[in-house]
């Protein structure tokens, strides 16, 4: 088995809460790596713990609420109608 590539990105998301519309953000690191198929495989990790990607199962901070939103760093959230 040969060495694979690994590059490390650290990516900043941004979250909101439908429910209480709370905002914060978190920085992600990102490690990619050549699966040995052709295929990239990407491992999450958040403040040294292994994690799942920023768009799965985020509860907000602030209400504890399920309806949370993670989009990437510079993405505007749209107003509330």
């Amino acid at each position: 088995m040969g060495i694979r590539d690994i590059h490390v990105i650290f990516e900043k998301w941004r979250f909101h809460c439908a429910l209480c519309r709370g905002e914060w953000e978190r920085v992600f690191e990102a490690r990619h790596a050549d699966d040995g198929h052709g295929g990239d495989h990407v491992a999450w990790t958040l403040a040294g713990q292994a994690s799942l990607p920023p768009w799965v199962d985020q509860t907000c901070p602030s209400c504890r609420g399920l309806h949370v939103k993670a989009l990437p760093a510079g993405t505007l959230i749209p107003p509330q109608r």
